[in-house]
C-alpha cells in the first residue's frame, strides 16, 4: 500500500470520526458491547442514512485557479464517476436485519433515511453520541438503533497546484454505530474508510477498472458493517 494511500485513509477515518463528534473531539472506535448479544429481548431498528452519490474528490494543495483547471482536466472523469451507483449501500440495514432475526434478535428494518443532523446536538461524552436520537425509541418502537452512516462516495485524487500527486482511487466511507436509546450509548462505533486502487490502467475507456475499484469498494465496506453481526 502507498504512503498516499495510507495518509488518504487516515485523514478519512478522521473525517468519519468528526461527524458525530464535531471539531473539538474525535469518537474512538468501541467494539460491539458484549451484552448486545444477551439482549433477545430488546428490538433494534436498522436504518442507513441517505447516502451520498459518488463524487470525483480533488484534494491537496490547490489555488482556486487550479482547482478550477484540475476540474476541468478531470470533467470525463467526474462524469463517469457521478453515474456510479450505490443501491448495494442502501440495501445493508436489509442484510442486517437478515443477520439478526436469523440468530433469533428482534430487528427490524427502519425504511425511513436517518440524517443525524436533524437531531438536537448534545455536549460530548466519550462513548456517546453528541446527537439526542432519544426520540427515534417512541417514533420507531425500539430500544435501540444500528444505523449504518455513509459520509461519502465516488473517487479520489490529490494535486499539487496543477500536478497530480496520485492516481484516481475509489472511496467508500463513513460509521456504523449501534445506539442504546435509553440514553444515547454507544454500543458498537466503527468508522469505516476504504480507499480501492484500480487493478490494471484507471484510465482506460469508459474506466472500466476503476468502476470495479469502487463496486469493490463498496463490497468492502459493506463486509465490515455486516461481519460483526456475524458472530
Amino acid at each position: 500500500m502507498s504512503f498516499h494511500t495510507l495518509r488518504t485513509l487516515a485523514a478519512l477515518t478522521v473525517v468519519a470520526c468528526l461527524t458525530l463528534t464535531g471539531c473539538a473531539h474525535v469518537q474512538p472506535p468501541v467494539p460491539l458491547d458484549h451484552q448486545f448479544w444477551d439482549a433477545k429481548e430488546t428490538t433494534v431498528g436498522v436504518a442507513i442514512n441517505l447516502v451520498p452519490e459518488p463524487v470525483l474528490a480533488l484534494t491537496g494543495n490547490q489555488g482556486l485557479l487550479d482547482l478550477a483547471i484540475n476540474k476541468g482536466v478531470n470533467s470525463k472523469l467526474s462524469d463517469n464517476v457521478e453515474k456510479w451507483q450505490v443501491r448495494d449501500l442502501n440495501t445493508l440495514p436489509d442484510a442486517i436485519v437478515a443477520k439478526l432475526q436469523a440468530k433469533g434478535y428482534k430487528a427490524k428494518r427502519i425504511n425511513e433515511p436517518v440524517d443525524l443532523n436533524k437531531f438536537k446536538e448534545t455536549s460530548f461524552r466519550e462513548g456517546y453520541t453528541v446527537r439526542d436520537l432519544t426520540s427515534i425509541k417512541a417514533t420507531y418502537g425500539v430500544d435501540r438503533l444500528l444505523l449504518v452512516n455513509v459520509t461519502g462516495t465516488g473517487a479520489t485524487r490529490s494535486y499539487y497546484s496543477i500536478v497530480p500527486t496520485s492516481v484516481p482511487m475509489a472511496q467508500v466511507f463513513g460509521q456504523g454505530m449501534l445506539i442504546d436509546l435509553a440514553d444515547n450509548r454507544l454500543l458498537w462505533f466503527k468508522p469505516f474508510s476504504v480507499v480501492q486502487a484500480a487493478q490494471g490502467e484507471w484510465d482506460e475507456p469508459n474506466y472500466t477498472n476503476l468502476t470495479n475499484a469502487f463496486y469493490q469498494a463498496m463490497d468492502t465496506s459493506r463486509q465490515q458493517m455486516i461481519t460483526p453481526f456475524e458472530q
